[in-house]
């Protein structure tokens, strides 16, 4: 009796292994529909108290991309695929992914009535979809050989040139170091954050509100065994806190660490967990995402899937319609411009070239671009929207001490933690507004460029914009009047949601009318009749909703 047990324990072991050592295959499936899923009256099993409040604060209505998916047509597929795994699902694009060791499983999934599409997103040719193996190059964090930083860094230390750099330091002083404030980091691995002497604050007061490995499907980002700590390098440019040593640009805030990177490979698949991370993020109510990841390129047999600079249109790659869905939502989307500007390809990768997304660029200390990708996207909106210190970064590394390393990947939480903050200071402003004035407070607002974009903000006269005690506050921070100074052209949009409808007007400075919009226009308009205008000073009144709204404008 026991040599049987012991055969059929070798045997099920060695069926286990040749199963294993078969190819894995994780499939892309589309629904046609949502028949027969919950309501809006059933919003609170879907979505949290604090999420409804987000979109409530920013005149947000739910919508079907907000309702869960039909668990039957979830079930319904898992049969038919044979599947081992349900990986990830989205509301949003009403897809789930699904692994299966039978890839001729396809064309029955394909034949469901409910499925609209099938796609392959990811083969793992050992089966082993949980790899830990990179292949992939991340940015080599250096120890520090030289800890002189400019001005005053008794508070900051060796951090103190980046956030200063932006002024985001005033919002410090201000008393706005971003409590309460809810920061999603999706990125790799975040070995050390639940350890590191720098993040005991964080720590001690339970400010590591939630964390998933989507690559993996468990609960633990603080693996040990990845050797890669680029999620932990990230999050320390917001959260690091160690006064006199390295103070991070939101050291108050509270963070949600996700996993959706696979350093093992790059496959279409890391999409989708981006978009179920920003899916979990919205649900629990964050206001903010910081992503420093960026795909074009993805490895055999994905070659197809691959991006070309005509995709960086802002609406084809989908991580890129996972960032703007998420700010459709209120969430405001901070990324990483991509570190391609010096390469073949030197454009941005996505989703930084999605116009709802703030993308954010490198530049060093003294403002000098830092190789960051080429903007504008395809269709030619300004890219970046900001720079901050990418080149010679200082963040903490994997020995849980400063170092440098250079990146548009650090660049962007240093942004995104200003920004937190001071969202933090105007909690009633929405997600486009809050964006809308860190652009207008950089300093290449009114002359943007391929590679600075909008400039390196001043979160200084970006909070004074906010208060109305700085010189744009006639113009109000829900349109934008540019170029200005203008040689000929002159374009005027509305970032308000409630205020796309809008009629301007040209006056000179002795208040004679010059011209007028012959209509009502929507969203933005190129003003054509400025350009024939003599050289001089105008004043642009905007009308909308009952307001006007002015700003002056040189004509050269």
């Amino acid at each position: 009796m026991k040599k049987i047990l012991l055969l059929c324990l070798i045997l099920n072991v060695f069926l286990s292994e040749l199963s294993q050592a078969a190819p894995a295959y994780a499939f892309r499936v589309k629904f046609k529909d949502k028949n027969g899923t919950l309501t809006f009256a059933d919003s609170l099993q879907f979505l949290s108290q604090k999420a409804l409040t987000r979109r409530s604060n920013q005149g947000i209505m739910l919508d079907s991309t907000d309702l869960p998916l039909v668990q039957a047509y979830i079930d319904t597929v898992m049969t038919t695929a044979a599947a081992v795994k349900l990986h990830n699902k989205s509301k949003w694009f009403n897809q789930i992914v699904v692994i299966t060791f039978d890839s001729n499983k396809v064309t029955d999934i394909a034949a469901l009535p409910m499925v609209e599409s099938v796609k392959l997103v990811a083969r793992y040719p050992t089966g082993n979809f949980k790899t830990e193996t990179s292949s992939k190059k991340f940015p080599v964090v250096e120890p520090i050989t030289d800890k002189k930083t400019r001005g005053t860094a008794a508070h900051y230390g060796v951090a103190f040139q980046q956030i200063d750099l932006m002024q985001g330091d005033y919002l410090h002083d201000m008393g706005f170091k971003g409590e309460n404030m809810d920061i999603a980091v999706i990125d790799v691995n975040f070995r050390y954050a639940n350890t590191c002497a720098v993040y005991d604050s964080i720590n001690l007061q339970n400010r590591f509100k939630d964390y998933h490995n989507f690559v993996k499907d468990t609960p633990w980002v603080f693996s040990t065994s990845i050797n890669n700590d680029h999620g932990m390098n990230v999050m320390g440019c917001m959260g690091a806190n160690m006064p006199g040593t390295y103070v991070g640009t939101a050291p108050n805030a509270n963070f949600f660490l996700y996993i959706t990177e696979d350093i093992g490979s790059e496959q279409p698949i890391e999409e989708d967990n981006w978009i179920s991370a920003a899916e979990r993020a919205d649900s629990i109510g964050v206001y903010l995402i910081n992503s420093s990841l960026g795909y074009n390129i993805f490895d055999a047999p994905h070659s197809a899937s691959s991006y070309t600079y005509n995709d960086m249109d802002g609406k084809t790659a989908l991580i890129t319609q996972g960032g703007s869905m998420a700010v459709a939502k209120g969430i405001l989307v901070v990324c990483a411009q991509g570190n391609e500007g010096a390469s073949a390809w030197h454009y941005m990768l996505a989703p930084a070239d999605g116009d709802s997304v703030y993308s954010v660029g490198s530049v060093d200390g003294s403002g000098a671009w830092g190789n960051s990708g080429y903007g504008p996207n395809f269709l030619g909106v300004v890219k970046p929207d900001g720079m901050a210190m990418g080149k010679g970064s200082v963040l903490i590394g994997g020995s849980c001490n400063p170092g440098v390393s250079n990146g548009s990947s650090f660049a962007s939480p240093m942004m995104c933690g200003s920004i937190a903050c001071l969202w933090q200071s105007a909690p009633t402003l929405t997600n486009w507004e809050i964006r809308q004035i860190v652009r207008m407070s950089s300093d290449r607002y009114n002359n943007p460029n391929n590679t600075h974009g909008y400039g390196i903000p001043n979160f200084q006269q970006a909070h004074q914009i906010i208060l109305g005690t700085d010189d744009v506050q006639q113009l109000d921070y829900r349109f934008s009047v540019y170029p200005n100074p203008s040689s000929g052209e002159l374009y005027i949009r509305s970032f308000d949601a409630s205020l796309q409808n809008f009629s301007y007007a040209v006056y000179d400075l002795q208040g004679h009318l010059i011209t007028r919009s012959e209509k009502v226009v929507q969203g933005s308009v190129h003003a054509q009749a400025f350009s024939a205008l003599a050289s001089g000073t105008y004043v642009v009144v905007i009308a909308a909703g009952g307001k006007v709204w002015s700003t002056k404008v040189v004509k050269r």
